[in-house]
């Protein structure tokens, strides 16, 4: 009997970024497996959200390639989701819960064409996937960040990718609304869809991913969480800044109290 092998969910190629020539990701070159939780740590300003939205095609690459599922991101953009960071978006813009989700299903070019009965039912599927079917009709203003992000996560959902790039999703949400979502990640996994996510929390790191990239402007490690998340790994990752990571060691094994940087305030 022939093992069918599924293509790599994500892989870069001796990528490089430069802002006014300066680098911000140096020769990254991994291979991320599909069907997987995968999570991107590694200290403020070391280019996790660069190399999101390099991949994404939103930022230009200084050198290197990316592939999707073995192809380039332009024959596979409608299998890829991607989740900004909440203080990226501009929230006073006037739209509602229901539309925000509806966003999910428009494709490249068609952002005001007619949805078709399948897309709405998918939406409200969505929508009722991160408990927010009775917020449908709510200015997204309006709603707190917990339920700002969820809704940004049920238009995800609605687009029905297969790979979904999600960038801080549990920044400044409550601790019940960080276990919903992920709840609703596990159970994507469960589906076999493939979820890149860029964390702070260090603590909880080996309890959320199956597979973990330390990233600090160039790659330090990738792999399996139990092979790659370690205290010497993470000691390179984080250089400098390891004030945040007295006793990583201890901390990780004993789980005491969180490592979670400071996500930056928006300006």
């Amino acid at each position: 009997m022939i093992q069918q092998v599924h293509p790599a969910a994500l892989e870069l190629h001796n990528l490089t970024v430069a802002y006014r020539q300066k680098p911000v990701l140096w020769n990254i070159d991994f291979t991320l497996p599909p069907g997987q939780l995968i999570g991107i740590v590694g200290p403020n300003g070391s280019g996790k959200t660069t190399m999101i939205k390099a991949t994404m095609g939103l930022v230009p690459i200084s050198s290197g390639a990316v592939k999707i599922f073995d192809q380039p991101l332009a024959q596979v953009r409608a299998r890829v989701s991607y989740v900004p960071q909440r203080n990226s978006v501009d929230w006073d813009f006037p739209v509602n819960v229901w539309e925000v989700v509806l966003m999910g299903r428009a494709r490249p070019g068609q952002l005001f064409r007619r949805y078709s009965r399948e897309d709405k039912a998918l939406a409200r599927q969505a929508l009722e996937q991160v408990k927010m079917e009775n917020f449908a009709r709510r200015q997204i203003a309006e709603l707190s960040g917990g339920q700002q992000q969820r809704v940004f996560l049920a238009r995800a959902l609605a687009q029905q990718a297969d790979l979904y790039l999600m960038d801080e999703p549990f920044a400044g949400v409550d601790a019940a609304t960080e276990q919903a979502i992920m709840e609703l990640l596990k159970s994507m996994r469960a589906a076999g869809k493939t979820i890149i996510v860029v964390h702070h929390d260090l603590q909880t790191v080996n309890e959320y991913f199956d597979w973990v990239v330390l990233l600090n402007t160039r790659l330090i490690a990738s792999g399996p969480t139990m092979a790659a998340f370690t205290p010497e790994l993470l000691y390179q990752t984080y250089g400098g800044k390891l004030n945040i990571l007295s006793q990583v060691g201890d901390l990780l094994s004993q789980k005491q109290h969180p490592l979670r940087e400071k996500t930056p305030k928006a300006p």
